[in-house]
């Protein structure tokens, strides 16, 4: 009798061992999680269809987010997608994410908060990517660029602590330090360039020596390295020269608030450097007012 017992559990054990899923957690650190998260390279050796090159993330809502995973130097990282599921998910600087294998290259993600339950808000997220999401489109065309700019919504609402007056000499200070030999814009900014609007005029000195006297694209690199399309848009008539589409997608995905000061370094023709010197170094992310 005790034989089979033990058999009975050996088995039992067994089949337990064999449907075993594959799961790991990772902690979200702002900014480095905001742009990119490591998938351990231990998780995807347990997968039997071997590496996906995507994977659906199914979150607390139920709703579906699309994240290409991509090889970069030291492992692999979830990469194009995943900013949209951040910022879907209210996520937040040390939040606890467990991702657990539920089926064909569908990862179930729960989100816990610092103080270990799991985030309310999150189960009223709604997916902001379009129905299908052409990954290598999204680094190319006007129409990737468009899309990416216009679906976070707005406006945004800063959660930072009050500033002072002083606070922002010393940013304005820092910024007037700036030297280069490139041709360069400082702009202080405005409520509507970062938190509604989402249009940023360029002075007008600036971009009738420097910029094209036409609409175009242009390529816009950030602090962290991160390169981005943004729209110049001209308009002769008026004598209008501003950053648009790609502009809005920018600013919030780098945290960008009123009172910072902003420089942009024409490095190449049609490649902006972004310098941002911040009136509160700290950043809390911000917020689309719809889901506060």
């Amino acid at each position: 009798m005790v034989k089979k017992t033990r058999k009975a559990l050996t088995s039992k054990s067994s089949s337990l061992v064999t449907r075993r899923v594959p799961e790991f957690f990772k902690i979200f650190l702002s900014p480095e999680s905001f742009y990119k998260m490591k998938v351990p390279v231990e998780f995807l050796e347990q997968l039997t269809c071997g590496i996906p090159g995507s994977f659906s993330l199914c979150g607390p809502s139920g709703k579906v987010w699309r994240v290409r995973l991509l090889e970069m130097g030291d492992g692999y990282y979830f990469k194009d997608g995943w900013e949209d599921f951040v910022i879907d998910n209210f996520m937040s600087n040390k939040d606890f994410c467990a991702f657990k294998y539920v089926s064909k290259n569908c990862l179930q993600v729960q989100i816990f908060e610092r103080n270990g339950c799991e985030k309310e808000s999150a189960f009223k997220a709604n997916c902001s990517q379009a129905s299908t999401t052409n990954f290598s489109a999204r680094h190319k065309g006007k129409k990737a660029v468009k899309n990416q700019g216009e679906r976070l919504g707005g406006p945004f609402i800063s959660r930072r602590r009050d500033i002072t007056v002083e606070a922002e000499h010393m940013a304005l200070n820092a910024a007037l330090g700036f030297v280069s030999k490139k041709p360069y814009a400082m702009i202080t900014m405005r409520k509507s360039h970062v938190y509604t609007g989402f249009c940023l005029p360029l002075p007008r000195s600036f971009w009738k020596a420097h910029l094209p006297d036409c609409s175009q694209e242009m390529t816009l690199r950030d602090p962290r390295g991160e390169t981005w399309s943004v729209r110049l848009y001209v308009n002769q008539i008026h004598q209008v020269g501003q950053l648009t589409e790609g502009w809005r997608k920018i600013s919030f995905t780098n945290n960008i608030e009123a009172s910072d000061v902003c420089i942009f370094e024409l490095v190449k023709p049609n490649e902006f450097k972004l310098h941002i010197f911040r009136v509160i170094e700290e950043i809390i992310p911000l917020r689309r007012q719809r889901d506060m």
